[in-house]
């Protein structure tokens, strides 16, 4: 057997063989038609973020609503019709850009309050991020008791196993063998995503990659909900990880709400940026059920923004970001401008 063919998930002692950057034998049933566009919300507000990075809430919060009933076609409750009130409901965050950028306060709050408007209990929400001293980083006070809103991680430290499932893992030799920890071939997956969330809302940053060129949607989830994944760093593995992880059932069916956090965002040194110049404040956010489509639109912004800015094109120094193309190809999500339908809401007064 091929190295690369050699990649498996395993579920409670069932096997399912994945092909090369596509889940060919899973029997999944893509909600992609290639007859209908995908279609994302585009919410601006130009006084969302002060000169001095500070963010209104009011306006967040405005701006949030009026994305999702944009997306739902629902006026009033709009996240009714992705979530139901006795769901357990996880928002993916994203900390790794401690202590400059990461999924805003404003923007989580904003989602808590839809959630609670819909009728989901305050303890059935859970704020999550891969590692908790990235969380308590930004600024986020861990909870993980019986009551109020849950933040806490799938990790307390680099080397603790704290909210892993035993009954799921992915096995794959297509990496870097010289990257793998004490797993070896095996990644573990986060139990917050696997048992204690019945939905995930996917909370993403607009930033640039080192290594795969952007981390958006795609990458905030199939980096952020297992272990042992810094193997796949690298030309050769990440993109074919990224489209695994994110072609799995279950984050297909858990996912039903996609944002980039486009408030405050960083095109260049990302995804750890450490000296301001490099952010810029779009004072955006998208909102989509299609990742796909989501990072084709976040990629064009901070290619955009590069090239205003005097710097390469990431396509041409990081061929990696093809991982967005691959996951188009792997039934993900649409990838080609023609497929996707673009609602712009601009909230200027």
């Amino acid at each position: 057997m091929d190295k690369i063919s050699r990649r498996e998930f395993v579920i409670k002692g069932t096997t399912v063989t994945l092909g090369a950057g596509i889940m060919l034998k899973s029997g999944l049933s893509f909600n992609y038609s290639p007859l209908n566009k995908s279609k994302v919300v585009e919410v601006f507000h130009p006084e969302a973020v002060a000169e001095n990075r500070v963010v209104d809430q009011a306006i967040v919060q405005d701006m949030l609503g009026q994305g999702l009933e944009s997306l739902t076609g629902k006026k009033g409750n709009p996240l009714a019709t992705l979530i139901d009130p006795n769901d357990t409901v996880g928002l993916k965050i994203n900390c790794l850009g401690r202590p400059m950028l990461y999924t805003h306060h404003e923007l989580i709050n904003a989602m808590i309050t839809e959630l609670k408007e819909i009728g989901v209990k305050e303890n059935n929400i859970i704020v999550w991020d891969r590692y908790g001293f990235h969380m308590t980083d930004c600024g986020f006070t861990m909870n993980d008791t019986a009551t109020g809103i849950r933040y806490f991680a799938t990790q307390t430290h680099n080397d603790e196993m704290s909210h892993f499932d035993p009954e799921y893992i992915y096995k794959s030799e297509f990496d870097n063998p010289e990257r793998r920890d004490k797993n070896g071939i095996i990644c573990r997956f986060s139990n917050i995503f696997t048992k204690q969330c019945d939905k995930i809302i996917n909370m993403a940053i607009l930033k640039d990659h080192g290594l795969a060129g952007v981390t958006l949607c795609l990458k905030n989830i199939s980096y952020g909900i297992c272990n042992n994944n810094g193997r796949f760093h690298g030309p050769d593995h990440i993109s074919t990880f990224i489209t695994d992880i994110y072609s799995l059932p279950e984050v297909r069916e858990k996912i039903v709400l996609n944002i980039i956090d486009g408030l405050e965002a960083c095109f260049e040194n990302g995804p750890v940026p450490r000296t301001s110049n490099v952010l810029f404040t779009p004072k955006t956010l998208w909102l989509g059920t299609d990742p796909v489509a989501l990072d084709t639109l976040g990629l064009e912004v901070i290619e955009t923004k590069r090239e205003k800015k005097g710097y390469p094109a990431l396509k041409e120094i990081r061929p990696t970001i093809d991982h967005i193309e691959m996951a188009a190809g792997a039934g993900l999500g649409k990838h080609k401008k023609e497929e996707i339908e673009v609602v712009k809401i601009d909230m200027t007064a």
